[in-house]
């Protein structure tokens, strides 16, 4: 391995990433190309925090100078099955095990793959060669360039020259970052397309799934000139790969010219897999799309700026896959796929700012999380939302011309759109004053509403909003967490016939602490705020206009859009549990679903609830009450959507049955738990998975599995093992987790530890889903105090282990957050990643507490109030 340099001071001082590659002095060499001039290594040191070698020359290296090399004959690590950078997989086919090797090395798993300067701002060009039998197949981020039979007992000591071994050298890639470098060798197969330039578009598969890449070549293509027109800035690539790996830890990743996929997020199969699915797969894939252009051709200079990558990708492929599939309505599932999410996480005190500094790499990988993604995401589609598409599209496209293959500070792209802002609307915006504020400091704002009936003034007053007002912020602000606000506003007069998609003519822009606003309705009416939840803050009305909002639900909710109608039901639920509003409002909205036939309100609504389902289901008394309730509440609407497809269902109407079908079930209505035990009993005696429709297979084998018997619940589980198909056997896994008996739920866990039969990419989900079962959270936690050394060292990566972590915040006694505190005491300085996701949990069982005190008295009032006493 040879790296070049570009010396740009002179030192004596070298600095070389590697993670787990033995090297010695004698191992490097580092001379000049030219001269041949060796530089003698006086000291090579090791720092394992920092993961590089330094190295130490007797001279100092010439400023300006390009024709320094550093050399390295050879250097080996173990392959291993971690998920972390060259790394091995395999799968069944035909009986035989088939082995390949992959990579994942973002955000900092170069160096474990080779040693290099595997920083972001490190751009360079890399010629990667690649070393293999000639049986398997080599793909890399750019296109073969030549094949040469090369003799194996020179690269492979165990094999002998008969074997046939060939090296494959691959064109020299763009400059670019060592993290979106890729590499596979496996024995997958292809199909490809090519477009009007001539590109080749291939996706990667083992042969048995091949036949379900159909969707994903089509959508390759489609996506990547999508972007192309839309930026206005060529794919700069002659070719894109795409790979499906049967082992992958996230759950995609977008390496330059080779995107490489979990298996169950590229393979569909439209007679097995839920709509949701197939809705998942183009949303991921739109999103590493997205990232060819920001991210890979223009890179942010530090891990700090992640949300530059990750934020706008998470946003932007809403309007890829609009594009593709304009009758999913993205922008509205957005407020309940993103929005809502980054709200929740957002609203504790122990967030942080999306721009926030990293040093090492578990600091780098904390912020792989909700508000780097999703609220970043939130906060570029209020930003697209307050200066239009046009000048977002244009400002963008400027911003990626002028960086091209070079790295930025997030104020250039503040800079970029401002110049657009002016040219196109010559009007003035310091967009940097405004996004400062919201990626700068953490959380977001309340808007507390009051009206002057005389006047017809409407008075807003910002507060930072916290799920638990009584928490002290983790970061200080030096903006006083104060934002300046687009604030959209609407009345029944001007909303009468509907919110309108485009909504920036309603921006009133908020400066101050308090502001008032004029309000161009009678005193009778009701007022919306925060039109199609374009924006990041939550909005408190007077209660008057609650309860007119209200009533217009009730009698017409058409009036306001789906996103409206969710965002209505998230705050007021958001409002309440923080003690801000009464119950008595979200519950009386929540009436009104029992005329609402749109996906997007009943996800939030059911979400919402979620959580005094999660509250209540595991001992309080008040369950029985509030399942009550929601059985009557989702009748209507599982009898509508009932358990069978139509002909006539739309993409969003699966949805929605799979979200009705599941609530209806855990609430315990009797139409819904029979049918689903029938469909059930019908499956086990075909043993035909195609018995039962995609879009309600997981609440069936939910249904289903808690009543097997330990032998019964064996048999299942060995037929998971039969299936190939990703989507059925995710399902599958879930609902193993829905046995009532507590020595299956524990012993689930133990096979979840054993990649003989889980593996290990699935691990987190088990434990997700045994916690999800009531009797399973306690068995949960038990198993991870009893084991957390074990389980630490064997999750992949960082991800995994924080959404381990997360899992826990659903208890609400003072004895679990005291057991959860000794937890986190005798483990300190070994949470690594997760430290951030322990302190939020325990932050959440301390909001849950307070919520069993006191909200939970007024939720029961209420339950008898309405007669669902039981």
């Amino acid at each position: 391995m040879q790296v070049r340099l570009s010396i740009n001071e002179s030192t004596s001082n070298i600095k070389l990433h590697s993670d787990r590659i033995p090297l010695t002095a004698a191992d490097i060499r580092v001379f000049d190309s030219k001269s041949n001039k060796n530089y003698t290594i006086t000291r090579c040191m090791y720092d394992e925090e920092r993961q590089w070698y330094s190295i130490d020359l007797s001279e100092p290296l010439t400023a300006n100078s390009t024709d320094v090399v550093i050399g390295i004959a050879r250097f080996k690590a173990p392959l291993q099955s971690d998920l972390r950078g060259l790394y091995v997989s395999s799968y069944i086919e035909n009986g035989t095990t088939k082995y390949l090797a992959t990579s994942q090395l973002q955000p900092t798993d170069a160096r474990k793959t080779f040693p290099c300067f595997d920083e972001p701002a490190f751009k360079a060009t890399f010629d990667i060669s690649i070393v293999r039998k000639k049986s398997f197949k080599s793909i890399s981020n750019m296109p073969s360039k030549r094949v040469t039979k090369v003799s194996s007992s020179d690269w492979f000591k165990e094999m002998s020259d008969s074997d046939q071994v060939e090296k494959e050298d691959f064109e020299t890639t763009p400059i670019m970052s060592t993290y979106i470098l890729a590499f596979i060798v496996s024995q997958f197969e292809y199909i490809e397309d090519t477009d009007a330039q001539l590109r080749k578009y291939r996706t990667w598969m083992r042969p048995e799934l091949l036949s379900l890449s159909e969707f994903s070549l089509v959508a390759q293509k489609n996506f990547t000139q999508f972007y192309e027109a839309y930026f206005g800035v060529p794919f700069p690539l002659k070719k894109m790969d795409q790979a499906a790996v049967p082992d992958f830890n996230a759950g995609a990743m977008e390496n330059w010219g080779l995107i490489i996929y979990r298996e169950s997020l590229l393979a569909f199969d439209s007679r097995k897999d839920r709509s949701s699915v197939y809705q998942r797969i183009g949303s991921v894939m739109s999103h590493e799309f997205a990232h060819m252009w920001f991210g890979n051709l223009v890179t942010p200079e530090w891990w700090d700026d992640l949300w530059l990558n990750e934020g706008f990708a998470s946003f932007v492929e809403n309007i890829g896959l609009n594009n593709l599939r304009p009758d999913w309505n993205m922008d509205s599932q957005f407020v309940a796929t993103k929005q809502m999410a980054a709200l929740e996480v957002d609203s504790m005190g122990s967030s942080h700012p999306i721009y926030v500094e990293v040093h090492n790499p578990n600091q780098i990988s904390e912020i792989f999380d909700t508000i780097t993604y999703r609220k970043g995401a939130t906060v570029l589609r209020m930003l697209h939302g307050f200066v239009g598409d046009e000048v977002f599209r244009k400002g963008v496209g400027n911003y990626l011309r002028q960086n091209s293959y070079g790295n930025t500070f997030h104020t250039a792209l503040y800079d970029s759109l401002t110049r657009q802002y002016s040219e196109s609307t010559n009007k003035s915006l310091d967009v940097g004053s405004v996004m400062d504020r919201w990626i700068k400091q953490m959380g977001y704002p309340v808007l507390n509403c009051s009206v002057s009936t005389a006047a017809r003034r409407l008075t807003l007053t910002q507060n930072h909003f916290l799920s638990d007002p009584s928490q002290v912020p983790s970061y200080p602000s030096d903006y006083n967490y104060m934002w300046i606000i687009p604030v959209t506003m609407g009345t029944k007069q001007n909303l009468s016939s509907g919110t309108p998609e485009d909504v920036s003519g309603f921006v009133n822009w908020m400066n101050e602490k308090e502001q008032s606003f004029e309000l161009d309705n009678s005193a009778d009416d009701w007022y919306l705020l925060n039109l199609r939840s374009s924006g990041f803050y939550r909005v408190n009305y007077d209660l008057d206009n609650w309860k007119r909002l209200i009533d217009q639900l009730i009698s017409n909710n058409t009036v306001f859009s789906p996103q409206d109608r969710a965002r209505l039901l998230d705050d007021s639920f958001a409002l309440a549990s923080a003690g801000y509003l009464d119950y008595s409002i979200p519950l009386n909205m929540t009436r009104y679903l029992k005329s609402e036939t749109h996906y997007v309100p009943w996800s939030s609504a059911l979400s919402k609830i979620g959580y005094l389902h999660s509250m209540l289901h595991r001992q309080s008394p008040e369950y029985g009450s509030l399942s009550a309730y929601m059985r009557d509440l989702l009748e209507g609407a599982f009898n509508d959507v009932g358990l069978d497809n139509k002909d006539t269902d739309t993409h969003l109407t699966k949805l929605k049955r799979e979200i009705i079908v599941w609530s209806a079930c855990l609430y315990r209505l009797p139409s819904c738990k029979n049918a689903a035990k029938e469909k059930f009993r019908g499956f086990v005696g075909l043993n035909d998975i195609a018995f039962i429709h995609p879009e309600i297979r997981r609440r069936v084998f939910c249904e289903g599995v808690s009543t097997l018997l330990l032998n019964e619940w064996d048999d299942f589980f060995d037929f998971t093992k039969t299936v190939s198909h990703p989507g059925t056997q995710n399902d599958m896994f879930r609902g193993l987790a829905c046995s009532n008996d507590p020595l299956i739920l524990n012993r689930y866990l133990e096979f979840a530890m054993n990649e003989s039969k889980v593996r290990k990419q699935d691990m987190a989900y088990v434990f997700a889903s045994v916690a999800a079962n009531p009797k399973g959270l306690e068995i949960v936690w038990n198993y991870l105090r009893t084991n957390w050394n074990t389980v630490k060292k064997k999750f992949p990566g960082a991800f995994t282990t924080s959404y381990i972590i997360e899992i826990l915040g659903d208890f609400n006694s003072e004895q679990k957050y005291a057991e959860l505190v000794e937890f986190k005491e005798r483990h300190r300085g070994n949470f690594g990643s997760a430290s951030r996701a322990m302190d939020q949990t325990l932050e959440k069982v301390r909001v849950n507490i307070d919520w069993m005190k006191t909200k939970l008295p007024r939720v029961r009032t209420w339950l008898i109030e309405n007669g669902q006493a039981i």
